[in-house]
């Protein structure tokens, strides 16, 4: 059984995502969409969070992940003139960035998984603003500037050779 969650990232991100998409596809010959991609760094970060067991760390990695990548979502926020402070100051996207919306399906499994995690969390920091959606956003986005800056080899490798 699947859950669908509603993404919004930076446009340029998304376009990006897409052709890296298309590219894994055209290099594997194996149908390879956004939710792909999407499911796949949030295995690799179920994976850390299994491995780290500190939910102290783990939040300080998000807020730094946060921090670092623009939060679109502020920025809705801010066309409805909803009065929700930011606990820390966020990147925002430039006003003329275009926001792309995207549904991505998650095994329920898997985003019960990141539940009972930010469920985790609020035990420590009962007032952290994450959300699935958020966390999701965030590794996209960060795996995307880094793919752009040629420093995400390793998990490109490892798209395409998991795709054969």
């Amino acid at each position: 059984m699947n859950t669908e969650l509603r993404l919004m990232v930076p446009r340029d991100i998304y376009f990006r995502a897409q052709v890296l998409c298309e590219d894994v596809y055209e290099l594997t010959e194996n149908r390879f969409k956004l939710g792909n991609l999407v499911e796949m760094l949030w295995e690799d970060f179920l994976d850390y969070v299994r491995r780290k067991q500190d939910i102290k760390a783990i939040y300080q990695l998000l807020l730094e992940y946060d921090q670092g990548t623009p939060n679109v979502r502020l920025k809705k926020y801010d066309e409805k003139n909803i009065e929700e402070v930011p606990l820390y100051p966020v990147r925002k996207p430039p006003v003329d960035d275009e926001v792309e919306v995207f549904y991505s399906k998650m095994k329920r499994k898997d985003a019960l998984r990141g539940e009972v995690m930010l469920s985790d969390i609020a035990q420590v920091f009962p007032n952290h603003h994450f959300t699935l959606e958020r966390v999701l956003e965030i590794l996209l986005i960060d795996f995307i500037v880094k793919y752009s800056k040629g420093e995400a080899k390793e998990i490109v490798c490892r798209l395409l050779s998991d795709r054969d």
